[in-house]
């Protein structure tokens, strides 16, 4: 009997020791941030770029120009004081300013170029881009989680994020969860991790600052 008690408790040990807590384990991903492409409705010729990659632009800065921005600004600067004087209506006035915003690329927000997809004198084709820039304020992890830990996790739960070459943590939640299983990726060192069905797993930071950068090695652990 009291050998059968002691296999017996050896027995539970072990179950209990092979249980996996997310609070033990830190997963491992890479920063990234919302990405926003900027192109053009009409086809036209690249005139002005004023952007390189890693400048920071603000919101409604002119970013680029093509060849008719300039006849169209004029022609908008007309209608506007025709229409002041009566002599061209509201259409008009709309369709000459459309005609302008056709020509020149804004940026929608307070970003930094990723990437500079275009140069001066090449043909754009609508809707091709022209720049891609990267929203700081909206920086993320992905990360995946196996099965047999998925019961642990739900959407806005809480995480600590840190990153290589900062001593500093951040503030995170869980803002997606994939409702479709894939195979781990293929940087997973082991074969065994590597036939494992995993779930991808996105947690936003939600205090980043400057010091955050896209690309950059990045650990999860759930509070």
């Amino acid at each position: 009997m009291r050998i059968l008690i002691g296999v017996l408790a050896v027995l539970l040990m072990s179950g209990c020791s092979g249980k996996k807590d997310f609070k033990d384990m830190t997963f491992s991903g890479t920063m990234e941030m919302t990405e926003h492409v900027l192109g053009v409705k009409a086809a036209g010729r690249l005139t002005t770029l004023n952007v390189k990659e890693g400048d920071q632009v603000f919101q409604g800065e002119l970013l680029a120009t093509f060849d008719r921005y300039e006849q169209d600004k004029k022609d908008y600067a007309r209608v506007g004081v025709l229409y002041q004087n009566g002599g061209a209506n509201q259409q008009a006035l709309e369709n000459a300013q459309l005609s302008m915003e056709d020509q020149q690329v804004i940026s929608p927000l307070k970003g930094i170029v990723l990437v500079k997809s275009a140069e001066t004198g090449e043909i754009i084709p609508p809707g091709g881009g022209v720049a891609v820039i990267g929203d700081p304020s909206d920086q993320w992890v992905k990360i995946f989680v196996s099965e047999d830990l998925m019961h642990q996790l739900s959407l806005n739960q809480t995480a600590t994020i840190s990153v290589d070459g900062s001593n500093k943590s951040y503030k995170g939640h869980v803002s997606f969860i994939a409702d479709k299983a894939e195979f781990t990726p293929r940087n997973v060192q082991t074969p065994e991790e590597r036939v494992t069905q995993t779930f991808a797993i996105k947690i936003t930071v939600d205090d980043a600052d400057e010091n955050l950068h896209a690309g950059v090695a990045a650990d999860v652990k759930f509070n």
